[in-house]
């Protein structure tokens, strides 16, 4: 899964300039909705892939299936994370896009992937840091089930409610913007109306 990058100038105050914020907020949104089709995907074969490693951990291709899918998840869900808690906790919040409970459930929801994470082995370090006994394994693939169920929720739950949340605050965004814009254009064009220092007297 590739990793959503958005760069873009930025105001004096650390945000996009007010013409650049809705359609990059937007590409940021259809990027990750596009990232978690793949991720439900490569979900579903990790649920599976820990399933048969679960019901006989002496299968050793069945643990090295397990392993392959969750170094793929791994190599692009956490810059995928990244990007979306910047979106969300940043942007989000600024905006009051996302309500408190969603947010502490969120928070919650990371601190409960972390949590997975730290129990599995150092898997990339090489294939001696690989669950040795088939205790290891069972054990291995119970963390691999219960951070499958943990990313379908964060899935379900950032498709269901969180984008669409992101999306509403940036219809409204869009409109007070464009609001602000033919205020600025209706008060430029009262203005230049009258030019200072061009008032001629009227002829009697």
């Amino acid at each position: 899964m590739e990793a959503t990058q958005v760069t873009t100038q930025m105001t004096p105050c650390g945000g996009p300039p007010p013409e650049l914020e809705v359609p990059m907020i937007n590409t940021m949104v259809t990027r990750l909705a596009s990232e978690h089709r793949k991720l439900d995907d490569h979900i579903l074969q990790l649920a599976f892939a820990a399933t048969r490693l679960a019901s006989d951990p002496d299968a050793l291709t069945a643990n090295q299936r397990a392993v392959e899918v969750w170094e793929e998840i791994r190599r692009g869900v956490w810059s995928h994370l990244q990007i979306e808690d910047g979106l969300v906790f940043s942007w989000g919040e600024a905006h009051h896009a996302i309500s408190g409970t969603l947010l502490d459930t969120l928070k919650i929801e990371r601190q409960e992937m972390r949590k997975l994470v730290a129990a599995l082995p150092g898997l990339s370090s090489g294939l001696d840091r690989e669950p040795q006994t088939a205790g290891d394994r069972g054990a291995f693939a119970r963390t691999l089930l219960a951070l499958a169920q943990t990313l379908d929720s964060h899935v379900e739950r950032s498709d269901g409610e969180v984008l669409p949340s992101i999306l509403r605050a940036l219809f409204h965004s869009s409109v007070a913007l464009r609001r602000r814009t033919f205020a600025d254009s209706s008060a430029f064009a009262e203005g230049s109306s009258i030019v200072p220092g061009c008032n001629f007297p009227s002829l009697q």
